[in-house]
């Protein structure tokens, strides 16, 4: 069939690439000038096993279950020599230590009691350390590049598109994340999102914290982890690094953080929330009041409303209406799992012909089953 794929995110990249390789012509339509330049490339860069998500058992299962899939196309992105440390925050946590750990047994997510000396004593209640993969984001670029050549996608920079202008392809995949409405532009499967215009500070870490991953849990807490291979280090807060949210069916950004988004690192950026980080990991690292600011990184984080009470980040495969398949990313992991979900969507149409109606009961139920 004749496929458009509508976003490079890590998850349009991984399904072009697995309907390519499966003898569908696909060609590839992104706004920016590069691939994984928004949401895919400013993260915390953890490939997930489940640890982060204590309150929701289904993202940490589709985390655990999916990574082998994701490792067996991007494993050489991997990078597994990480000291990584999960905490529970000693108070104000909405999971105990005692509950975290009957969690990760009873997700058999292996994991061993630690003494962090990096992690104010009083702080915290519980310390393991894990093994979870970092990712390296040039190099699964650079991957991604190779197998969308190889396989013979047509990829279309600097092309933002609508479903209204994709008329001569027979199935068209939107995996536009916070554009997703706007592909769509009107008619069926738009959905109301909760947008967050997020900072991700990177500094350069003390000796103490250099190459470290800790995750304080679970509630407004902080995280900091590598930034890729560089030496540097990238902060996470809950609170901090949200400076506007909205919930609807387009992302409303201000206009003085527009310059700023999906740019890469930004060197002293005007805005920042750079001391906020600071203040308020502070209180689980002390280290954190000597790190230097290097500059920021910038863009909208889309999840779905309504979930923050359990914090769940599922991926969603829906079939819309014949023809249109949408992709709402969670944890970069699934997006393997997620591409052949599509595949066989778009395989169900192809076997039954272009003028039979809408797609089959049991394309739909593929569709639906990562629906929270």
């Amino acid at each position: 069939m004749n496929v458009a794929v509508v976003g490079a995110g890590i998850f349009g990249v991984a399904c072009a690439d697995e309907l390519a390789r499966r003898g569908h012509r696909v060609t590839v339509f992104e706004a920016g000038s590069d691939i994984m330049q928004a949401a895919s490339a400013i993260n915390q860069y953890r490939l997930h096993r489940g640890y982060h998500y204590p309150r929701r058992a289904d993202t940490a299962q589709a985390c655990r279950d999916s990574e082998q899939s994701f490792r067996s196309v991007y494993g050489q992105a991997v990078i597994d020599d990480v000291d990584r440390h999960y905490a529970i925050a000693a108070s104000e946590s909405l999971t105990g230590a005692s509950a975290f750990l009957e969690f990760c047994e009873r997700l058999a997510l292996p994991f061993r009691l630690a003494h962090a000396p990096f992690l104010a004593p009083d702080s915290v209640e519980l310390c393991i350390r894990v093994t979870e993969g970092l990712l390296d984001l040039e190099l699964l670029r650079r991957i991604a590049w190779e197998r969308l050549r190889s396989a013979g996608v047509d990829v279309r920079l600097e092309q933002a598109t609508r479903l209204s202008r994709l008329h001569d392809f027979d199935t068209v995949v939107v995996c536009a994340y916070a554009r997703i409405n706007e592909v769509l532009d009107e008619g069926e499967g738009l959905l109301d999102y909760q947008f967050e215009v997020v900072e991700k500070p990177i500094v350069r870490p003390t000796p103490a914290l250099a190459g470290q991953s800790v995750v304080v849990l679970d509630g407004p807490f902080m995280c900091m982890d590598p930034y890729g291979a560089t030496g540097l280090s990238v902060l996470g807060h809950v609170v901090h690094a949200i400076h506007h949210r909205n919930v609807g069916r387009l992302p409303e950004i201000p206009a003085r953080l527009v310059p700023l988004l999906n740019r890469g690192l930004v060197e002293r950026p005007p805005l920042t929330r750079f001391q906020r980080f600071v203040e308020a990991g502070s209180r689980f690292l002390p280290e954190m009041a000597h790190l230097e600011h290097v500059g920021s990184l910038f863009t909208v984080r889309t999840v779905i409303p309504g979930l923050d009470d359990t914090d769940a980040r599922p991926t969603l495969v829906r079939a819309i209406r014949d023809g249109v398949i949408t992709v709402f990313s969670g944890k970069i992991g699934t997006c393997i799992q997620a591409a052949e979900d599509v595949a066989a969507l778009v395989e169900g149409r192809s076997e039954r012909g272009e003028h039979e109606g809408s797609l089959p009961a049991a394309a739909s139920t593929l569709a639906e089953r990562h629906r929270p």
